[in-house]
């Protein structure tokens, strides 16, 4: 059974998965990998730099705060109500040719975001930047899914691709500091989005000779209902959850929610009847009935929602609490991204060894690392900040544990010919864990302090944002231990490669 169709001059056709004298992925399409995850680089730099802009950008573009949160919010919110649409659009059209799309459509818009006038225009361009990124980035993981058929090869991959991450994380946090130090030209918060015009070219340039095309053999037609109904879906349910905790959630905010419900049970229903008249859904039945797949996309979200209220409240702790400046503040969160990186290159071979379980120890040292932040946040200044580093340092390894393994048991849940699909669904769950938990946390400790955190109604002690922060971080190793459990009981099912036939087109 051929996992998928190449195109006539590209490489090889690939073999049947599972076929012992498959041949194994070549010097080319390691080199592919290499450039794809650079793209997946550029992606996360461009979600964690903006934070660290985000004050110059305010100041520059005379805005205000509620504008810069969309700045930072309308990305992620049209990155993620584009993800299944971009996935599945690379499973029809060639995962390669939307790849390069995405990536000349993302540098584009990153010189648009940089030539901004106006805080209104910025955010235009950042709802533009985001769909851009919804192209390109789904076809990371399909590619390698559908290049990477051994277990062993795929695992490697998935190391680099957890590598990948980490390393934008390190670069967002620490390379907007320090462009912003340095102020190249005199373009100060500019240069942010700048970077990225040459970095997209010669990932265009790269891609061309040695990234594979792959495209689902059913040759799926594009469902325009579930595009459409999932472009209005997402933001019905993300944007209230950013704008809500600040604005002591209004009655809109509710609105969006009913309506966001209505919408995904309109969606639910569409694709059903779709997959019935023998049409080809955005979201195939199939993929959802994969046996362990639902519990691992529970498990993305309880994860991604635990990272990504942490990187708030560290933040918050910080530069309101302990009034560390922004650089320095930004340097905590290096450890974290450097255990991230160690973890997921010792997981090629913990994961071929134990699978899924390397995850559950990660949650657990996760859970442990952040139940040891009240004992540190008494400390002075100084001190203070080099423990939690050294603490960031334990959970950042943690969490490199954990996403390796479970992104490989996620895509081995997933048939070749839904890869882009599958890729989509993980990437959209990953970003909406990512709004939830920075509202949901976010809230959190903002209800705990008694006050906003950036800006105070009265005064604030250090020992209150300590208290808020040290209860916070036992929401989050809660969290943690939450994602164990659940890569645990995730465990306990099979892939479903072996067990999943594709519907005949």
């Amino acid at each position: 059974m051929s996992a998928l169709t190449r195109e006539e001059g590209a490489l090889p056709p690939a073999k049947a998965v599972g076929d012992p004298h498959e041949v194994g992925p070549s010097a080319r399409d390691w080199a592919g990998l290499a450039v794809v995850l650079l793209a997946m680089f550029m992606s996360q730099v461009d979600m964690f730099i903006v934070n660290v802009a985000a004050p110059e950008m305010q100041s520059g573009l005379h805005a205000g705060f509620g504008q810069m949160q969309f700045v930072i919010d309308g990305y992620v919110i049209a990155y993620a109500a584009g993800m299944v649409t971009g996935g599945r659009l690379g499973d029809r059209v060639g995962r390669k040719k939307v790849f390069q799309c995405g990536v000349a459509a993302f540098t584009v818009t990153s010189l648009l975001c940089a030539l901004a006038p106006s805080a209104n225009t910025l955010i235009a361009a950042r709802v533009l930047q985001g769909l851009a990124a919804a192209l390109m980035t789904p076809q990371v993981l399909s590619i390698l899914r559908a290049v990477f058929v051994h277990d062993r090869d795929r695992s490697r991959a998935v190391g680099a691709y957890g590598a990948a991450i980490g390393s934008g994380v390190i670069a967002g946090l620490v390379g907007g500091g320090l462009l912003l130090d340095l102020d190249v030209a005199g373009l100060g918060w500019r240069m942010i989005f700048l970077i990225n015009v040459p970095i997209g070219v010669a990932i265009l340039a790269a891609a061309a000779p040695v990234v594979p095309e792959s495209r689902s053999a059913d040759n799926p037609r594009l469902d325009f209902g579930g595009v459409v109904l999932t472009a209005v879906m997402l933001p019905l349910v993300l944007v209230p959850l950013t704008v809500g905790p600040e604005q002591g959630w209004p009655w809109w905010t509710y609105a969006c929610f009913a309506l966001g419900l209505v919408a995904v049970v309109a969606f639910m229903r569409w694709e059903r009847r779709v997959e019935a008249r023998g049409s080809d859904p955005l979201l195939p039945a199939r993929l959802l009935r994969a046996k362990g797949f639902p519990l691992s996309m529970a498990t993305v979200l309880a994860f991604f929602a635990g990272n990504a209220g942490l990187f708030l409240v560290l933040t918050y702790h910080l530069q309101s609490g302990i009034r560390l400046a922004p650089m320095s503040a930004s340097l905590v969160f290096v450890p974290l991204g450097v255990g991230f990186i160690i973890a997921s290159a010792a997981c090629r071979r913990l994961a071929a060894r134990f699978g899924i379980r390397v995850s559950i120890v990660g949650g657990i040292v996760m859970a442990m690392s952040l139940c040891a932040v009240p004992t540190v946040t008494g400390a002075e200044t100084g001190s203070q900040a080099l423990f939690l580093a050294g603490i960031m340092g334990v959970s950042g390894f943690g969490q490199g544990l954990v996403v390796a393994p479970l992104i490989d048991t996620v895509l081995s849940r997933v048939h070749p010919d839904d890869a882009g699909a599958g890729s989509g669904v993980l990437n959209t769950v990953t970003q909406a864990g990512m709004a939830l938990g920075v509202a949901a946390i976010g809230a959190l400790y903002r209800a705990v302090l008694g006050a906003n955190p950036q800006a105070p109604e009265h005064p604030v002690s250090a020992s209150d944002y300590a208290g808020s922060f040290d209860a916070t971080s036992l929401v989050l190793a809660a969290l943690a231990l939450l994602a164990a459990l659940l890569c645990a009981l995730l465990g306990r099912s099979r892939a479903v490669d072996d067990v999943v036939t594709p519907t005949p087109a």
